[in-house]
């Protein structure tokens, strides 16, 4: 079947190829009647603009760049799908970019994506720098940038922070209430600023509720199933022995869950478990998991819309910090510890 051309639709329209372009990339006024005749033609004939074309005239791709830290947590799965959602119906492509905690590679990926001239890029991987950022922004490109702790990048880029500290507090005063005095936290890698963030809210969290933090005991982990198992084995032979565990993320609980269970623990009568993301897996382990829950879909939702936003309107300075709430998801991972 021969391809419908502009020349196609200016010919059945009655006017100029030129006229035809104005009408549809809106790049200058056009009578009423012009237009409906133009919109007609495009109609019957079925014509579809060319985005190479379209991009040429408007100075656009409508493709943007997303980078996350690993496309295997379920974390990210929500995240992308409402970044996709709000893209598509907005006739944006999406360049996944998968990191894996590698900030060499998180360059190379910024690079590849300033080569082919995106619109934006959203940077929710924890392992970004500011000089990604600089980068992206210097090449005219707009970013939004998801939870850090730099505070340059709110200079450059809109950013969205989550409010774990919300969130998290919630965990540990429910964990006093229950009678837990011995409470634990699995971190993600320190190297990483949530990492950190996440462990330093628990600490001061532990102090609000009259616990000492030198009461805690701090486990590192890597944000992924084995690193919740190889942590449970250090912290079942802490001592004291904590009575609870409050972790930087679900897949880390699950693999805390899945480690006592092998152990012989019992759960929640022996330990206590909490996480972090209430990713869908949280409600369907044995026992269900209560986690500090995150709207990850309305997140990717939210971070292109504003992507949007900052393409559509460059120059726009205000209102470019964006918090997102977290609150605590009560299941069947925790209860009272047991008597001794």
């Amino acid at each position: 079947m021969k391809r419908v051309t502009i020349t196609d639709v200016a010919k059945q329209a009655g006017v100029s190829k030129s006229t035809v372009s104005h009408v549809l990339n809106q790049t200058r006024f056009v009578e009423e009647e012009t237009r409906q005749k133009v919109l007609t033609a495009v109609e019957n004939l079925g014509y579809r603009p060319s985005n190479i074309a379209r991009s040429l005239v408007s100075k656009r791709t409508k493709t943007a760049g997303l980078l996350v830290s690993d496309v295997g947590n379920p974390f990210y799965h929500e995240v992308i799908h409402g970044v996709e959602e709000v893209a598509l119906a907005n006739g944006y492509s999406i360049f996944l970019c998968n990191t894996r905690y590698d900030l060499n590679l998180g360059g190379e990926f910024i690079r590849s994506l300033i080569e082919k001239s995106v619109d934006g890029v959203l940077f929710m991987s924890s392992s970004m720098s500011i000089e990604m950022v600089e980068e992206v922004v210097n090449n005219q490109i707009q970013a939004v940038v998801l939870d850090w702790g730099i505070p340059q990048v709110d200079d450059l880029a809109t950013t969205i922070r989550i409010n774990f500290a919300e969130g998290i507090r919630q965990a540990v005063r429910y964990l006093v209430e229950l009678g837990h005095t011995h409470i634990a936290h699995v971190s993600g890698p320190l190297n990483l600023w949530t990492a950190q963030t996440r462990r330093d809210i628990f600490l001061a969290a532990l102090m609000e509720n009259g616990l000492e933090p030198d009461q805690a005991m701090i486990f590192e982990g890597n944000l992924r199933i084995d690193g919740g198992r190889l942590a449970f084995d250090q912290l079942i032979h802490a001592s004291p022995r904590p009575t609870a565990v409050f972790t930087a993320n679900d897949l880390t609980a699950l693999g805390m869950i899945w480690a006592a269970r092998n152990y012989g623990l019992l759960l929640p009568e022996q330990l206590s478990i909490i996480g972090l993301d209430n990713i869908e897996l949280a409600s369907e382990i044995n026992p269900t998991l209560t986690t500090v829950a995150l709207p990850r879909n309305e997140i990717g939702k939210l971070a292109m819309q504003l992507l949007l936003d900052d393409i559509e309107n460059p120059e726009k300075r205000d209102d470019r910090q964006h918090e997102v709430s977290t609150q605590l998801c009560i299941r069947e991972s925790t209860a009272h510890p047991m008597s001794t």
